[in-house]
């Protein structure tokens, strides 16, 4: 690689550094939502995390998916052997893989039901398709990867159109992979099909600092607003919510970029999917704990040291293991691969 090729990789590492706070951003939102639902399972009351979790709700996971398929457009042509290796095998070892200690936690602990193991592997099977917890997401994502490959000669105006009725129809079944499909396939799309602009946005907002942070904070007063009021709830409204509070995040992330102080928060996000699969046992464990021992915590404490202890386990967890024999945790072994793995010639890619 010459020293222009690394100049370059290096230019487009630090253009995208906002991706990677805002996954951040998005990660630590998921793990706050957790945090919230099992302590008011486990307590009746969640302190702050009450306000934020409804106030994240607009751009959480659309956020997520959106950025999902921001580099789409990078790979979607390639052979469907490499694409299904990286968009779908990927996903699915670790839907696969995780869902036996989420089951494990399920079955053994939670509620210990008379077990046989036709009924284990009947409920195993049933959680790979309708996943436990937040593994929904990962199996979106392999469903929307493999569902834009197919459509990639659609309309770009009849796919944002047709996504974006289902989005506003607000889907309702017993069926929750229709659901979600329905919901945020609007969202991974717009971030295939306005990829440049998205940039572009993203690049204004950190060339017009003080305009970008005002529109920011216009923005989260409104977002209160009506998060507050039910409106962010409300069809079409809930998808016009997502949208803006999209762009609010990404606006915010690209003036956080540079910031040394938040170096965390990027590194959480260019690993988020350790994140995303190893702080919620780590989280049922602390409030099983707390509920056995009977300690007593202030709730607010007590929520922030829920969230903290759910990101730290699990990036521990996976400093822990990515050199010993349990490293498949985190990291998908080469028997999971479709093709060999080579060492490309080409500088590495964000895509």
């Amino acid at each position: 690689m010459t020293s222009s090729d690394v100049q370059i990789v290096a230019a487009d590492r630090n253009r995208y550094a906002w991706v990677d706070t805002a996954k951040g951003i998005c990660i630590v939102a998921v793990v706050c939502l957790y945090a919230n639902t099992y302590l008011a399972q486990a307590l009746g009351q969640t302190g702050w995390l009450e306000v934020w979790t409804k106030f994240a709700k607009p751009f959480r996971m659309p956020d997520f998916f959106l950025l999902s398929g921001l580099f789409l457009g990078r790979v979607i042509h390639r052979p469907w052997r490499s694409y299904l290796d990286t968009k779908v095998v990927h996903y699915g070892y670790f839907l696969v893989l995780w869902t036996v200690p989420y089951l494990a936690w399920r079955l053994f602990v939670e509620a210990p039901p008379e077990l046989s193991a036709l009924k284990v592997v009947k409920t195993y099977i049933y959680f790979l398709i309708q996943p436990l917890a937040m593994l929904w997401f990962i199996q979106m994502l392999a469903i929307y990867f493999v569902t834009t490959r197919l459509l990639r000669n659609m309309p770009s105006w009849l796919l944002l159109t047709t996504t974006a009725m289902l989005s506003t129809a607000q889907i309702h079944s017993h069926f929750a992979p229709l659901e979600h499909f329905a919901q945020y396939y609007v969202f991974f799309v717009a971030g295939y099909l306005f990829s440049a602009r998205i940039f572009k946005w993203a690049d204004w907002a950190a060339d017009h600092r003080q305009q970008a942070w005002l529109l920011i904070g216009a923005w989260a007063v409104t977002n209160a607003w009506f998060v507050t009021e039910g409106w962010s709830l409300l069809p079409v409204w809930e998808m016009v919510c997502g949208f803006t509070a999209i762009g609010a995040i990404i606006a915010l992330s690209s003036l956080l970029a540079g910031a040394p102080w938040l170096n965390w928060l990027r590194d959480l996000g260019h690993h988020s999917i350790v994140v995303y699969l190893g702080f919620y046992l780590p989280l049922l464990w602390w409030l099983a704990a707390y509920r056995h021992y009977g300690w007593q915590i202030e709730i607010n404490l007590l929520a922030t040291l829920t969230v903290l202890l759910g990101v730290t386990a699990a990036v521990l967890f996976n400093l822990i293991t990515r050199h010993s024999v349990w490293a498949f945790l985190f990291k998908r072994p080469a028997w999971a691969h479709l093709r060999s793995a080579r060492p490309s010639r080409l500088p590495s890619t964000l895509a």
